[in-house]
């Protein structure tokens, strides 16, 4: 159990890769969820016990940001008129498919197919074990099949 280092040390060694998680789960809200879970890692930094994994921690407070925004912006869309039918790009299919999917399965499967990490990184970033992000995934899947048969 180490000491705890000055939060913004933690910023600037893993922002740049904080950055580049955000962007992946949340396009063009990446910015935004970044500083919210900064502002959210800052508020429950004094409290934390240890220093063990705090790039981890980062991670799933950045993770678990970016599935508060989806949900707010799904919400929001859900609540005005159903959008008007566009040409979509590769990502915006992948996303157009997902969307029936929870939170938490959206995710678990854009880490794996888009992002393309082993079980192990997703355990890491959605702060679970491997397993878990396996069974995630596999259920995920599942559920896309059933529901596109």
């Amino acid at each position: 159990m180490g000491v705890l280092p000055p939060f913004w040390s933690l910023v600037e060694a893993h922002g740049d890769e904080l950055l580049v998680h955000a962007r992946r789960l949340s396009g063009d809200a990446a910015e935004d969820v970044l500083q919210d879970a900064l502002l959210r890692a800052l508020r429950a930094y004094p409290k934390l016990r240890h220093a063990d994994h705090l790039r981890a921690w980062l991670y799933r407070v950045t993770t678990t940001t970016a599935i508060d925004h989806h949900r707010k912006r799904r919400r929001e869309v859900l609540s005005d008129e159903p959008p008007v039918v566009a040409v979509y790009d590769t990502h915006e299919d992948f996303e157009g498919l997902i969307a029936p999917l929870n939170d938490t399965a959206q995710v678990a499967l854009r880490l794996r197919f888009v992002d393309d990490l082993d079980y192990d990184g997703i355990a890491e970033r959605l702060g679970c074990t491997s397993a878990a992000a396996r069974q995630r995934v596999s259920t995920a899947v599942r559920t896309l099949r059933e529901s596109y048969a």
